[in-house]
């Protein structure tokens, strides 16, 4: 009897022994001992007998109890998240990520602090540690890397991809930026205030601080842009003329636009497109043009030169063109050589201008013809 009885002891002390304990093991044999099930069948984790994750046979995690449905009306927070949070559709992975939430939904967070401070903002999505860290109300954003569309204020429908594009380190609650692109390694990283501005490529944009409807593409372009709007900037290390202006134009350095003015291989262009000649132009062009063809339009009836075959045009005899050389040492009307050095010339103009001196010269040769009929004439008689 006593005998059974030590048996039956020493077999309790064994089960006791391979039991796990609710304070803690020790001695435990990694592989040999573990938490788990020995035969085909999930394991399961509950809380208040509520299902919350099941490890099938084949390794796949399922949370919440949630197979085969939809989850957008439930939250998912792994080492982020919060119990209170009323918002649904909530992803958060990563410590600190989304730990504020309260009626936001369709947020997604994964990294450390990202969207740290989101409350009510909704279909925000956040990859990277830091990303979107003080963003708490805004809405629609998209932000991809280590401090990317980080700072405060509001944001609405900003994409910024890459390390500390859209930083805003020195943004604040009062500031806003909305409907942003921001594609590449700190670009648009100073912005505190502005919309509808694109960025892409290493730091371009790097020192926008207040603008809109800017377009800057190319590593370093418009680097050196600190405030202004509707710039476009296109090419590595593009640049504008001084760090606040608006209305710019730069592909490769080497073609330039000021407010629709455009110059090739100038960047010397006036705001308003007017030259010193007192003539508004459109395009500055240095060091020449060669092409195939040119049509130059003309706007009007009388901007031709065949008014000079009117019957009623005061044809300037040639005694007094002969003069007008005499003094001048040009044709009238025609500029100097002086005056072309200074002022240049049109094209348009010069064409008219010429073709008038050829009708002119014609008129003249068709009454010389006719004196020279009316001799030959003569002296037949």
């Amino acid at each position: 009897m006593k005998k059974t009885l030590l048996l039956s002891l020493l077999a309790l002390t064994g089960i006791a022994k391979a039991q796990w304990s609710l304070t803690g093991n020790a001695g435990i044999t990694p592989g040999a001992n573990f938490i788990g099930t020995t035969d085909s069948k999930d394991l399961v984790f509950k809380t208040n007998n509520t299902e919350w994750i099941r490890l099938t046979t084949k390794g796949r995690l399922i949370f919440q109890n949630i197979d085969n449905g939809f989850g957008w009306n439930n939250n998912l927070f792994i080492a982020g998240g919060n119990d209170f949070a009323t918002g649904l559709g909530n992803t958060a992975v990563g410590l600190g990520s989304l730990v504020f939430v309260t009626t936001g939904g369709g947020n997604t967070s994964f990294g450390a602090n990202a969207l740290m401070e989101n409350t009510t903002g909704n279909n925000n999505t956040a990859i990277g540690i830091n990303s979107m860290t003080n963003n708490v109300g805004g809405s629609d954003n998209t932000s991809v890397g280590l401090n990317s569309l980080n700072g405060g204020g509001t944001l609405a429908e900003n994409t910024a991809i890459g390390f500390a594009s859209m930083a805003r380190y020195n943004a604040t609650s009062s500031d806003a930026v909305a409907y942003n692109t921001a594609l590449g390694v700190k670009t648009l990283i100073n912005i505190k205030n502005g919309n509808y501005n694109t960025a892409l490529g290493r730091n371009a944009l790097r020192d926008l601080v207040v603008g809109n409807n800017n377009i800057s593409i190319g590593a370093n372009s418009a680097s050196n842009l600190s405030s202004g709007s509707n710039n476009i900037l296109i090419g590595y290390e593009t640049t504008v003329n001084t760090g606040s202006i608006s209305n710019q134009l730069n592909i490769g350095n080497w073609i330039k636009g000021n407010n629709g003015t455009i110059g090739i291989g100038t960047s010397n262009l006036p705001a308003d497109g007017i030259a010193t000649d007192g003539n508004k132009y459109k395009l500055y062009v240095k060091d020449g043009i060669k092409t195939e063809k040119v049509k130059v339009d003309i706007a009007a009836d009388n901007g031709w030169a065949d008014y000079v075959f009117a019957k009623d045009y005061k044809l300037m005899p040639l005694k007094e063109v002969e003069n007008y050389i005499n003094i001048n040492g040009h044709l009238p009307e025609v500029p100097s050589t002086e005056e072309a050095i200074q002022n240049g010339i049109e094209l348009k103009e010069m064409n008219i201008l010429l073709l008038k001196k050829v009708e002119e010269l014609t008129l003249h040769l068709i009454e010389q013809d006719k004196r020279i009929g009316e001799l030959e004439a003569n002296n037949k008689k």
